[in-house]
């Protein structure tokens, strides 16, 4: 089940594989910014980003923008509320919120710009290359992937993944009822494997460790 869904991701006919940012992967990509790639904030502030994109098992177009912000469709800073113990993000579905006027984006270059694809891509790529990969098999739906592939190797739930990920496929999904409080606890699973070697700060786990992502407000 788990395969066949992270093979939907990478589409089977697609003739450029696009590999999968794992744990394992985010931490060196993350160790290789906090030693220094580029300036120090373009370096937080792609941490957070490739951070955020993981554990929200997010689609590039979720947290980049194309060409211009539009916070009726891109992420801003209100959309994500601060808890005692975790955060939410709320991905938006639709243009027709009138209250997203007048907001930041959430991710910004260091000259005050809203986070673009091509930026982010090349920046990642770097970084990447840095770490020894090759670069040119991973793209921006590389986290997306890389977190089921992730979550199956802790033995995350099928249904558990689906739901993290946000996916509608397979009919019986709609039926499962998943409380906040599990999805949560889900997501935390992924920092807490034996498998994971990787430490992160403690700015960084208060921040993101059990942070669980909406979709439209909702679960």
């Amino acid at each position: 089940m788990i395969m066949r869904a992270v093979k939907r991701i990478q589409g089977e006919h697609n003739p450029k594989p696009r590999l999968p940012i794992t744990f394992q992967v985010l931490g060196r990509i993350c160790n290789s910014l906090r030693a220094g790639v580029f300036s120090t904030f373009t370096d937080c502030m792609l941490e957070t980003a490739c951070t955020v994109a993981f554990f929200g098992f997010l689609r590039c177009g979720e947290f980049t923008v194309s060409k211009h912000f539009d916070s009726t469709v891109n992420l801003s800073v209100t959309d994500v509320e601060i808890l005692n113990s975790y955060a939410i993000l709320h991905l938006k579905t639709s243009k027709t919120d009138p209250f997203r006027k007048g907001v930041n984006p959430l991710f910004v270059k260091e000259n005050g710009s809203a986070l673009d694809r091509d930026f982010f891509i090349r920046s990642l790529r770097q970084v990447l290359d840095i770490c020894g990969y090759n670069s040119s098999l991973y793209n921006g739906h590389s986290f997306r992937i890389g977190a089921s592939t992730s979550a199956g190797s802790v033995n995350i739930q099928d249904h558990l993944i689906k739901t993290l990920g946000r996916w509608s496929s397979d009919s019986y999904c709609r039926y499962i009822r998943i409380s906040k409080d599990t999805i949560r606890k889900a997501q935390k699973s992924l920092t807490l494997s034996k498998n994971i070697r990787v430490i992160f700060d403690m700015w960084t786990l208060s921040n993101l460790n059990g942070c669980y992502f909406t979709k439209n407000n909702e679960l």
